[in-house]
This record gives structure tokens, C-alpha cells and sequence, in this order.
């Protein structure tokens, strides 16, 4: 039988399991086997669009005979909990074959968040962050949990119609902050190919070229973006690149640069 026909079961059972418990089970009870079936259908979902394939041997159930869900429902769901453990992990070994892939780190952050591995999830968020990819919810997760969250700068790059008529798809955008005063170094740097313009971007300190030179040592920067035809950050194509103001690192406003 195919395996989306088995996922699709795997999703309505759970939600049925939630519903037929709720007027037999205690209110704690109720809570954990709904919950539970709530994050199995939502995460799993997602993770069988990213993966493809749910394997057959992990989708069993037990005898639809049973009479009794009083006491069986809510360790089923959370046994099937374990299941989306398991392909939450395989979701995270294909990221180390596809490290650029925004989308699924974004989705496993949210899986992670899921299923109270919050390190977890704050790492993949903000690799999911230097690809462009945001969530509001997730960004409340890392204002709550990281110790430098005042270090970073949002924003958005954009071409302007001359400039795209000189881009390549193949060209590379890099987007950096340096002090307003002192060393000319980056403070953090974050490169994508310009194919992918118009850009989101997060700097933080994870973009760091140096320990002792990163985003959160700065109080004022200048960010700027610029497009190379050489993949080399200090040779401009055509001079088209974007600068911001001097802006404070703590605002965290979000600023956009159009290159000209």
C-alpha cells in the first residue's frame, strides 16, 4: 500500500485518539494525548514533504479492535511521538549533506521546538536565519533563550532595475557589518549567491571571521552589500554595492539596502 495512504492514517488516527479520549480521560490526560496528537500531525506533516518517505515499519498500529482508550491512548501518542523523534533526526542528517537548504532548517528548528529540544532548536533557527528564513514564533524563542540576542541586524537587499540588468544568477552577494570606528575587519559576514536576490538577511555573531572581533563587541556599524562577479569580498562589480547609516547594533531595526 502506498506510504502517503499509511501517513495519512498515522495523522487522522491520532486526532481521532485525541477526540474519542477527551470525554473519557482525566483533564490531564486529555491535554497530553491531544497535545501529543496535535504535534504528531503538524511536524510530521512537514517532515514527510522535507524527507519524502515515512518508512512503513514505523507506522503501525495496534489492534483497531481495542475497546478501551482510557488507558492506552495517551502512551500510544506519545510512543508515536518517538517516531517523529526519529525522523526529526533523519531530517537533521540530510541538513549535513544539504547545509543550504533554508526551508528545512527552518522546519527543524520548528521540530525541535516541538519536541522541547530548545539548544536544538535555537541552533537550527539560527542557521535557518542566516538563509533568509524567518518565524515570529522562533523569534521569540531566541529573544528568550540567547545571551547576545541584542547583537543582530535584520534586513533586506534588493536590486534596483539597472543593477539587475548587469547581475548574473551567478554572481555572489556579501553582506557585511563593520565598526563605524576602528579596525576596517567584518564583524560578521553572510554570502549568498545572487540568484537568490532579493535577500533576507540576519548578522549575528555566528557569522564571526574572529573570536575577538564579532558583531556583539560593536555598538555602531555600518552594514553593507555587495555584489562580485569574482567571489572575492573586496572586488565590487561594476561598484554595485549599498550602505547603510551608522546604526546601533541593540535597536534592532531592519534596514534595506538597494543596490543601485
Amino acid at each position: 500500500m502506498p506510504e502517503v495512504f499509511w501517513f495519512a492514517i498515522v495523522v487522522l488516527a491520532f486526532i481521532a485518539i485525541a477526540f474519542v479520549t477527551l470525554p473519557l480521560a482525566n483533564a490531564k490526560q486529555r491535554k497530553t494525548a491531544i497535545g501529543a496528537a496535535i504535534v504528531v500531525a503538524i511536524t510530521a506533516a512537514g517532515l514527510y514533504a522535507s524527507l519524502g518517505t515515512v518508512p512503513s515499519d514505523e507506522l503501525a498500529f495496534a489492534d483497531s479492535s481495542t475497546t478501551s482508550f482510557t488507558s492506552t491512548a495517551t502512551s500510544s501518542a506519545e510512543n508515536k511521538i518517538g517516531t517523529v523523534a526519529s525522523m526529526v533526526d533523519g531530517l537533521a542528517e540530510k541538513l549535513k549533506i544539504e547545509p543550504d537548504d533554508g526551508k528545512s532548517w527552518l522546519l527543524l528548528a520548528q521540530s525541535y521546538e516541538h519536541l522541547g529540544r530548545i539548544p536544538e532548536a535555537i541552533d537550527a533557527y539560527k542557521k535557518a536565519q542566516s538563509l533568509g528564513q524567518n518565524n515570529a514564533g522562533l523569534d521569540i524563542l531566541l529573544m528568550s533563550n540567547a545571551e547576545n540576542v541584542s547583537a543582530q541586524i535584520y534586513g533586506r537587499v534588493t536590486l534596483s532595475e539597472n543593477a539587475k540588468e548587469q547581475v548574473l544568477p551567478t554572481d555572489t552577494v556579501f553582506v557585511f557589518a563593520r565598526a563605524s570606528e576602528g579596525p576596517m575587519m567584518p564583524l560578521a559576514v553572510l554570502r549568498r549567491p545572487a540568484s537568490e536576490l532579493p535577500i533576507d538577511f540576519l548578522l549575528n555573531d555566528d557569522q564571526a571571521m574572529s573570536a575577538d572581533t564579532k558583531l556583539s563587541t560593536a555598538d555602531h556599524v555600518v552594514v553593507t552589500a555587495r555584489i562580485t562577479r569574482t567571489g572575492v569580498a573586496t572586488e565590487t562589480l561594476q561598484n554595485l554595492e549599498a550602505q547603510s547609516g551608522v546604526i546601533s547594533v541593540v535597536d534592532n531595526n531592519h534596514i534595506s539596502l538597494n543596490i543601485e
